[in-house]
């Protein structure tokens, strides 16, 4: 355990501070709002001007920054980074790594950092990163609403809805039916009212001062004003939507560009109105309130966790829910894809707890049924169908088309179904690309192939196809030698299991939805076969022997991973070339 810092440490270095002279006439200063840090005050110049500033320790430093308050907080006017306290924000502290047997350096670097943002805040440099903190700003705002936005930001002025629920949550969607899409399993708020508002998206490179905490809200004509950095043609169409009578309140939605990318949502709400909206020429009103917004929309939460917009509108088939399958699922909707369909017959089963992503409340229940539910009541917009049966089954009965789909991931460990599979799939003339991807025993590895990519060459089949002999039932892929048999039964037949643990699912899942990512991108155009190499200490404990494969090296199974395909394939190999090209000719 690291102990703080002693006040007799946090003395000596204040002392060195006085004494070195980076603020000028320190002294000793006391705030109880700041009762946990020791305070040195003194002088600094920032543009010729000379101003108060306070240094603060606590007993967690030099693990955390030192503080530093401009007094008073707007000595220097109203600029960027100095919140209402005084605090100067002066470093990003993400990733910072801080000598922490350096303190009076790093006093002295953060001393140099805070007032160059003071400069840049005088001279006007970091202007615009008012527009990049515009909602931190907003949320500091006095006697403010509250509201939920789920308004993924367009382009274009429109009407959008805003509705309030019996139990006092005020929502802004495009359309009521929204929050219910958005909320998915959560219990039903009936909704108390209704009402159209106006989104309002404001042109890029906009620059906009937010309100002053500690001063009055805008006025009427400061919102009109926002409404000049609108384009043309959106100008054209706010002018169409503020016709006929006003109701007996008004919402405003602003989008507002942010120079590092993204941007602000911030909403207003206007009481006491005349004939006509506040926003037209004749328009009045008695009352504006600053409404935050808490951003539940789409585009903030999937890229707020690391998912990909462009992901949204791909639609994905996962066949095999089970200990890779079932990860697979959670991580293919975590990156961010719109439509998951997921095919199993099987049912969740005690024995398979400690390898499953499910727990418990689970037990007994179809796999591909308790994913969905575990989805959907944690993601909000993933849409999930399940399929509780067989692949065969449900494609004798026409249930499903591979042609709806932008890639399909097949995770069943059954090589027999997935040749029947691989080669269904080169049958088709509109497929999507498509993985396999399987455990290998013992944490010996897994696996993760591509296929039909951009109709590059190389298929399932390959790993089956001798470069000498052709069709032969050795997967050339595996890490574990030929010939033998890992089945494992705890108790008789009916446990009868491939003896993997979930970091070895959970490891293949992994890999499998980077490369499926990959290809939906379009970042991989061909059709690789990744692997993981893992330890074989357990497997060779066990007088079990591993392949020539097994011996690469990380570096070579990425150099040979399109090495796999062969020429003689019967499936995509010269023969199957050919009968893709007849197809394409004849189509």
């Amino acid at each position: 355990m690291i102990a703080p810092m002693h006040a007799q440490q946090l003395e000596t270095i204040l002392q060195r501070i006085e004494e070195s002279h980076m603020l000028q006439n320190a002294r000793r200063v006391q705030d109880p709002g700041l009762s946990a840090y020791m305070l040195l005050e003194g002088e600094i110049a920032v543009e010729g001007q000379t101003v108060t500033l306070w240094l603060g320790l606590s007993q967690s430093f030099p693990l955390q920054l030192p503080l530093f308050f401009l007094r008073p907080w707007d000595a220097l006017g109203f600029i960027p980074h100095v919140d209402l306290s005084g605090q100067i924000c002066f470093l990003d502290t993400e990733g910072t790594v801080l000598d922490q047997y350096r303190p009076v350096d790093i006093i002295g670097d953060s001393l140099q950092r805070a007032v160059q943002t003071l400069i840049d805040g005088v001279t006007g440099r970091n202007k615009a990163e008012f527009v990049d903190e515009f909602e931190v700003y907003w949320h500091r705002l006095r006697h403010v609403a509250s509201a939920y936005t789920i308004l993924d930001p367009a382009d274009d002025v429109r009407e959008i809805t805003i509705v309030c629920q019996i139990n006092g949550d005020v929502w802004i969607t495009e359309r009521e039916a929204d929050i219910a899409d958005f909320a998915r399993q959560s219990p039903q708020v009936k909704t108390r009212q209704w009402q159209r508002a106006i989104y309002i998206p404001l042109e890029p490179g906009t620059i906009l001062i937010p309100p002053r905490s500690d001063q009055p809200f805008w006025s009427l004509n400061d919102v009109r004003r926002l409404c000049t950095h609108l384009s043309h043609q959106n100008q054209k169409r706010l002018r169409q939507l503020l016709k006929g009578h006003a109701r007996a309140s008004e919402y405003l939605v602003f989008r507002l560009p942010r120079p590092s990318g993204g941007a602000n949502i911030f909403s207003i709400r206007f009481e006491g109105l005349g004939r006509y909206h506040p926003l037209h020429e004749c328009g009045t009103a008695q009352r504006l309130t600053p409404v935050v917004l808490q951003r539940r929309e789409r585009s903030y939460l999937i890229q707020r966790g690391g998912g990909a917009m462009t992901l949204t509108s791909k639609r994905v088939l996962l066949v095999g829910c089970g200990a890779i399958g079932g990860y697979l699922a959670l991580e293919l909707a975590r990156a961010g894809i719109g439509v998951l369909t997921l095919v199993d017959h099987d049912t969740l089963t005690e024995d398979n707890t400690f390898r499953h992503v499910l727990g418990r409340r689970y037990w007994r229940i179809n796999k591909a049924i308790a994913l969905q539910h575990e989805i959907q009541a944690n993601l909000p917009y993933v849409r999930v169908h399940a399929l509780p049966q067989r692949l065969e089954t449900i494609l004798d009965q026409g249930k499903l088309n591979f042609a709806d789909y932008d890639l399909m991931v097949i995770a069943i460990g059954n090589p027999t179904v997935e040749l029947m599979i691989n080669a269904h799939i080169h049958t088709l003339d509109h497929a999507p690309a498509a993985i396999f991807t399987w455990v290998e025993p013992l944490g010996l590895g897994g696996h993760v192939l591509l296929i039909n990519n951009t109709r590059a060459v190389g298929c399932f089949e390959c790993l089956y196809t001798s470069p000498i002999d052709g069709y032969n039932l050795v997967n050339r892929a595996s890490f574990a030698g030929p010939g033998q048999s890992f089945g494992r039964a705890l108790s008789g037949c009916g446990s009868l299991h491939t003896p993997y643990g979930a970091l070895d699912a959970l490891q293949t899942a992994h890999l499998a939805t980077r490369l499926g990512i990959d290809a939906l991108i379009g970042k991989e155009t061909g059709n690789p076969l990744s692997s993981w190499r893992g330890d074989a200490t357990s497997f060779t404990a066990e007088d079990f022997v591993v392949s020539e494969r097994y011996a690469c090296t990380e570096s070579e199974l990425l150099h040979q991973r399109y090495h796999y395909q062969s020429a003689l394939c019967r499936i995509c190999g010269n023969r199957g070339e050919a009968r893709h090209n007849e197809r394409t000719a004849n189509s």
